[in-house]
């Protein structure tokens, strides 16, 4: 079900005349997933890791059997190692974009890992990523939402 309303997002995107933002969210997409994966000093925006979030969920029910094999059966085929480099960069960059999103509103990224620690923190976590961001810079860099296609950042 979630295949067909991402895949039916960005459709309904290109067929509206938007195509450059289409393009434009897989490429962000694979850049946070690559290049971003490590970066836990900037700011990301909420809309950006709700977005990322849709497709990063996408990949992760594409790669999971693919880790779990290896990591069960010890199967060391191509294919499976190959999605168990993406399954463990999606959850990379899935934990990076979360601390990006608490520095957005001023936290620091290790509120993440003590939500880790002790669940029901996990709770307070999660509607602290509702907060929209703070306005202009912070002492995590400047705001995402004064660049072009803030969405995507």
């Amino acid at each position: 079900m979630l295949n067909l309303i991402l895949i039916g997002s960005l459709l309904a995107l290109i067929f509206l005349g938007k195509k450059d933002v289409a393009i434009k969210i897989i490429q962000s997409y694979f850049k946070s997933l690559f290049t971003q994966a490590v970066d836990f000093k900037t700011r990301t925006s909420n809309a950006w890791l709700y977005i990322f979030s849709a497709l990063n969920v996408f990949v992760i029910s594409k790669t999971w059997m693919g880790a779990m094999s290896f990591m069960m059966e010890s199967d060391t085929a191509p294919v499976t190692m190959i999605k168990l480099v993406i399954f463990s960069l999606c959850f990379l960059s899935s934990f990076s974009i979360l601390v990006r999103r608490l520095h957005d509103i001023d936290k620091p990224g290790w509120l993440l890992i003590a939500g880790i620690a002790f669940p029901p923190f996990l709770i307070i976590l999660s509607f602290m990523f509702l907060f929209p961001g703070t306005n202009g810079s912070n002492k995590y860099g400047a705001d995402p939402k004064s660049q072009p296609y803030w969405y995507l950042r």
